[in-house]
């Protein structure tokens, strides 16, 4: 998958820290979304 650098950061981020990626809907990020449920980590998209 090809991703850019803040959604590997996002990625990275979230896996150190055992914790949820939130988006707004604006930048959901269908790459990033499914990155994050491949490699087990919790990414959803909430209302501002």
């Amino acid at each position: 998958m090809r991703l850019n650098l803040l959604s590997l950061e996002a990625i990275a981020a979230a896996r150190v820290l055992d914790a949820e990626i939130c988006l707004a809907p604006a930048d959901r990020n269908e790459a990033l979304m499914d990155a994050a449920r491949t490699l087990g980590v919790s990414a959803r998209t909430i209302e501002a």
